[in-house]
C-alpha cells in the first residue's frame, strides 16, 4: 500500500505541463503547435480559434497548463481574452506571441501580467526556452520589449477606452455601449473624445483600424 501511495506521488510531481495553442488562424495554431510538440518539457494539448474553444480546452485540461496566445482570437482581442483568462483560470500561465508591429498589444499583455512574451521573428528559438522557463517557475520577457518599455511613459489608452474601443470594433453605437457599460451616451461620448485624440484620428473607422492594427 505504502508503494502504491509513494508511486502516485511521484506520478503527481512529474505531470508534464499541457500547452494550448490559441490563435484565430488555425494554420498558425498549427505551426506553433508543430514546434512545441518538439519540446520535452511540455506536452501540445488542443488547438483554439475563439474563446468557447479556448474555454473548452482549459476545462478538459487534468493538470497544469499554459496557454501560448496570438493577439486576437475569432471573437476577441488580446484584452479581452486576457480578461476572461485571469477571471475564470487563474492558475493557467500565459504566453503571449506577437510581431514586432503589435507592441501595442505587448504593452496591454505585460499590464494584464502575462507570463511571457515571445516575438514571432524569433519563435523557433524562443519559444522552446520560453516554456522551459516558465515549466521551472520563471517568467521571461525579450530584452528588446524592456528596453522599448522603459522608454515609454505612459500607455495610451486607459482600461475603460480600451474597452470601448473593442466594443466599436464589434460595431455597437454609441447607445449601446453606453447600456452594455452602465455610462450615460454623453460619457461615452466624452470617452471616444479622448480616444480620437490619443490615436490622433477624427472619425471611428480610423480608431478602429487603428485598434485592430495595433498600432496605438
Amino acid at each position: 500500500m505504502r508503494d502504491m501511495e509513494e508511486g502516485l506521488v511521484h506520478e503527481v510531481e512529474h505531470v508534464v505541463p499541457e500547452v494550448i495553442v490559441a490563435d484565430r488562424q488555425a494554420i498558425v495554431c498549427q505551426g506553433l503547435g508543430s514546434l512545441v510538440a518538439q519540446i520535452a518539457s511540455v506536452r501540445l494539448g488542443a488547438f483554439a480559434t475563439d474563446k468557447a474553444s479556448l474555454r473548452k480546452a482549459l476545462a478538459a485540461r487534468r493538470g497544469p497548463a499554459i496557454v501560448v496566445l496570438g493577439v486576437r482570437l475569432a471573437d476577441a482581442d488580446l484584452a479581452r481574452v486576457l480578461e476572461m483568462l485571469r477571471r475564470d483560470f487563474p492558475p493557467v500561465l500565459v504566453v503571449v506571441v506577437a510581431e514586432e508591429s503589435e507592441f501595442a498589444f505587448i504593452r496591454t499583455a505585460i499590464k494584464a501580467g502575462v507570463n511571457a512574451v515571445c516575438m514571432m521573428g524569433q519563435v523557433l528559438t524562443s519559444l522552446p526556452r520560453i516554456l522551459g522557463h516558465l515549466v521551472e517557475g520563471h517568467s521571461i520577457l525579450p530584452i528588446e520589449v524592456l528596453k522599448r518599455l522603459s522608454g515609454e511613459q505612459n500607455d495610451a489608452l486607459t482600461r475603460r477606452e480600451h474597452e470601448i474601443l473593442g466594443l466599436l470594433v464589434d460595431g455597437l453605437t454609441n447607445f449601446q455601449i453606453s447600456a452594455r457599460l452602465g455610462l450615460s451616451e454623453n460619457t461615452v461620448k466624452y470617452y471616444l473624445k479622448a480616444i480620437y485624440q490619443k490615436l490622433e484620428v477624427n472619425s471611428r473607422g480610423g480608431a478602429i483600424a487603428k485598434y485592430v492594427a495595433g498600432t496605438y
